[in-house]
């Protein structure tokens, strides 16, 4: 992957809207379960809509083999956090056009943990009321965390459904085969 390149079909697809319809839903837990995104170029983070991100990475293909259908290409990863309620980021000058991906992991957010932080929230006043019950009726969330190998990080606190696309260099979109075992 060369840094800070990317081709002229993904910026206009950043621009236009991806094809959602076609996307797998899955959650950040059963994509790193056969997937790493380690080594990989993570292009910033963008809205798409109200709280909802979408996260461009260049998969690194060598640790991705069975994924990335065994190409040589690396090929594009679209990833889309629906309903993300809490996000920070910190990237170093070092990562100007794209940052290289260091680990990445996804955490559930225990219900006992949960139900505490709503208290709180509720006591302070940190969110409105009906964020809190939009929060309430997903029933769970998810914490998915990259970090850089410079020292950036990117934190997400988002509804557990995401959903996927998979690009090739060229910009034909590939199916996404979840059960490509890492």
């Amino acid at each position: 992957m060369e840094a800070e390149k990317y081709p002229t079909w993904l910026a206009h697809k950043v621009l236009t809207d991806f094809d959602w319809a076609a996307a797998t839903k899955t959650s950040m837990q059963e994509l790193l379960k056969n997937i790493t995104l380690h080594d990989s170029g993570c292009y910033k983070t963008f809205l798409d809509r109200v709280n909802s991100w979408v996260l461009v990475i260049q998969l690194d293909a060598i640790w991705n083999k069975d994924f990335c259908y065994n190409l040589e290409d690396w090929p594009f990863l679209i990833l889309k956090f629906q309903k993300v309620f809490c996000s920070f980021q910190e990237f170093t000058e070092y990562e100007l056009g794209s940052s290289i991906i260091g680990e990445a992991e996804a955490l559930t957010i225990d219900s006992k943990s949960f139900a505490d932080w709503m208290d709180y929230t509720k006591i302070a006043g940190f969110l409105p009321l009906d964020i809190l019950q939009n929060l309430q009726a997903e029933g769970g969330l998810t914490r998915t965390e990259i970090s850089t190998i410079y020292g950036g990080s990117l934190s997400l606190v988002h509804a557990s459904a995401i959903e996927v696309l998979l690009y090739s260099e060229q910009g034909s979109q590939l199916a996404v085969n979840l059960s490509a075992q890492q």
